[in-house]
């Protein structure tokens, strides 16, 4: 069995303090409704692609393709509205929308992905590359409606200066999941 690894983008602490606040009024409002799992602030990141449980040799695939700084300039994101995975069906993941900045994390996704060739995972279509950022999984079943108008808060924060893309490890554990940094590569200046 491999490492489960990802390779995201950091937001700042400042705006993880923003989302945080927004996630503590979200939060009230979400659990009147339904059981939910809170991405505690540190643990806050942009995936970019997910690799699963890698085995060494693509772990190395991917170590190499950060090797060098992505041929992408750094760029600001800012975060504005709320929605729900999947599209269809009973909610499972709340999250926070990206407003400025959703080009340029997908030609760094693009980017990525090229890079990686990873024969192990199926190729994304860009287009399809939905960045946003997680704040809550809920863990019981709810309808759609039951939860629409959290949709409808506002929510926004930032901006955040992406410099850089780094490789996690993710160990899940009953305390919730630890992100270990292996490896980074920074955007172009």
């Amino acid at each position: 069995m491999g490492k489960r690894l990802f390779i995201a983008a950091d937001i700042d602490q400042e705006i993880r303090s923003q989302i945080a606040s927004l996630a503590s009024v979200l939060r009230s409002r979400v659990e009147a409704r339904t059981r939910a799992s809170w991405v505690r602030p540190e643990r806050m990141h942009l995936t970019l692609l997910f690799f699963g449980n890698a085995d060494a040799a693509l772990e190395e695939r991917i170590r190499t393709a950060l090797a060098e700084p992505i041929p992408e300039p750094r760029f600001d994101i800012s975060f504005q509205g709320l929605g729900f995975f999947p599209e269809r069906g009973s909610p499972r993941v709340l999250w926070l929308g990206i407003h400025e900045g959703v080009i340029a994390l997908r030609r760094v996704h693009a980017a990525l992905d090229t890079r990686v060739a990873a024969r192990d995972r199926e190729r994304e279509d860009t287009r399809s590359f939905a960045p946003h950022l997680t704040l809550a999984r809920f863990r019981d079943r709810t309808s759609r409606a039951r939860l629409a108008e959290i949709a409808q808060i506002p929510a926004h924060a930032g901006p955040s200066r992406i410099d850089r893309v780094t490789l996690y490890e993710s160990r899940l554990s009953s305390a919730g999941p630890a992100y270990l940094p292996l490896a980074a590569a920074p955007l172009r200046p």
